[in-house]
């Protein structure tokens, strides 16, 4: 299995000729839409999805309620998943972790639903959350800047989650030495970081 990033909060996994595509969002490059045979949606803010994109692909839409709101005009292609669900997305098995985006002011409250996904029991997704799987995975996806995010849960996160490592995204909004920065807040000999840039893969053991 092989796991590209784009920009942000955007990935894409591939195993056996098949891709699945997660939070494609409006910072995505056009790469990141050229295939998809599923798409995974954490949540409805637009750096996560990107509508217009996301319609024009021929692909199933597994999400919470709140995304499929704002994609009725695909019909069945969307499918409305909630934490604790599992499922088969083109072939990958998927489970759904959690329900709310992180806070980002107190008095606005929880923003959205938001929905981790854990794909192949192998790569997990947050999205804005710092939600955990119930299990070990080869590699975690850590969020590391956005306008609901600090530092302390994010190192807490990384270190709670038994992973073989780390992969940092939800990124956009920092600058070259921010993005430097991360290596020696979250690597370690047992857990090592990589600070991927747009189009640079993992290979998944």
């Amino acid at each position: 299995m092989k796991l590209t990033k784009f920009a942000h909060a955007c990935v894409r996994v591939e195993k056996d000729g098949k891709v699945l595509l997660v939070d494609p969002g409006s910072f995505s490059e056009d790469a990141a839409f050229e295939k998809a045979d599923a798409i995974l949606v954490t949540h409805e803010h637009q750096d996560h999805l990107d509508v217009d994109r996301v319609a024009a692909l021929d692909a199933p839409v597994y999400t919470n309620a709140g995304v499929a709101a704002q994609l009725t005009a695909l019909g069945d292609r969307v499918h409305v998943v909630e934490g604790g669900q599992s499922f088969d997305a083109a072939g990958f098995s998927v489970s759904a972790y959690g329900e709310d985006h992180a806070v980002i002011l107190p008095e606005w409250g929880v923003p959205c639903e938001n929905i981790g996904f854990l794909i192949d029991d192998a790569v997990y997704h947050p999205g804005d959350s710092f939600t955990q799987p119930d299990r070990a995975v080869h590699t975690n996806l850590v969020p590391i800047s956005g306008p609901w995010f600090s530092l302390p849960p994010a190192v807490d996160y990384a270190r709670a989650i038994k992973a073989e490592q780390l992969v940092g995204v939800h990124d956009a909004l920092l600058s070259p030495i921010g993005l430097n920065m991360f290596q020696r807040f979250l690597n370690t000999d047992e857990l090592p970081y990589h600070g991927l840039t747009p189009g640079q893969t993992l290979e998944i053991s």
